[in-house]
């Protein structure tokens, strides 16, 4: 891979973690907030990618002060889906939920506070990292994907599933964050549309474990609506096993629909 596609991806995808900051400091949307952090995860995935070749850069550490401030930023955003998710199965307003907007607006006020400071960072990480990129080499993407993609289906097959399926989940998401830019030399088939499936399915499946463990608890405790997440949890374990049998073989196999099949 030519390193200038390498630095243009680098330089397009931090670009566009900027303007999200910029535009929730300015304007305190939550879409905004959930796309600066995952702009974060998808730079992480990058760096992560640059460190797994034979010299080891330790890029990844450097992004620390930008996870610093993704974390800040994690407070608002969980703050915000617990509170949404509380209105979702509670049809009453709660001193839960009351308590969950009061934390998201004191935590926006907060982080807005500080958004030079953020922006400084954000800045001084970025010229650190661009000078230190090494170039990756062709054979090396191919065979990362292939062992990342080996380990994962090892992970899904594993005696106990459910206890690792998150990190699986967050295995496959750093394949799909960088497949745009290495899919043009992968010497790989990628089901790129199957790994998103499956990703989507153990999310949701995380989805409604948060939501069991939020309402479970004695202030918000609801029999009835534990009851009924259960019943969909159970809808999407099913779904889940039937989608990781034969993930290797399903994660690597592509099959191009004839033409007149191609709505």
């Amino acid at each position: 891979m030519k390193k200038k596609d390498q630095l243009n991806y680098f330089r397009h995808e931090w670009a566009k973690l900027k303007t999200d900051l910029k535009t929730f400091d300015k304007k305190g949307k939550q879409e905004a907030l959930h796309h600066f952090r995952v702009q974060v995860k998808r730079l992480r995935a990058f760096l992560v990618l640059a460190d797994s070749g034979e010299n080891g850069h330790n890029l990844e550490k450097q992004l620390k002060p930008v996870r610093k401030i993704f974390k800040a930023a994690g407070v608002i955003r969980n703050a915000y889906i617990t509170h949404e998710l509380s209105k979702e199965y509670q049809q009453e307003p709660t001193a839960f939920m009351r308590g969950q907007y009061r934390l998201m607006k004191e935590s926006t006020a907060q982080f807005q506070s500080a958004s030079t400071k953020h922006l400084a960072r954000i800045r001084n990480t970025r010229r650190r990292l661009k000078k230190a990129i090494p170039q990756f080499s062709n054979v090396h993407l191919s065979m990362y994907y292939r062992q990342q993609l080996e380990k994962i289906a090892l992970c899904l097959q594993s005696q106990r599933p459910e206890a690792s399926l998150h990190d699986c989940r967050k295995q496959i998401k750093m394949l799909i964050y960088n497949y745009s830019m290495v899919k043009p030399v992968l010497n790989l088939a990628v089901n790129e549309d199957y790994l998103e499936q499956v990703q989507t399915a153990i999310g949701d499946w995380h989805d409604k474990q948060v939501a069991i463990e939020l309402f479970s608890n004695e202030e918000e405790g609801s029999a009835s609506v534990v009851e009924s997440i259960k019943k969909e949890l159970k809808q999407l374990k099913r779904k889940i096993s039937g989608l990781i049998k034969d993930f290797y073989n399903r994660a690597t196999t592509v099959v191009d629909l004839p033409l007149g099949q191609i709505d």
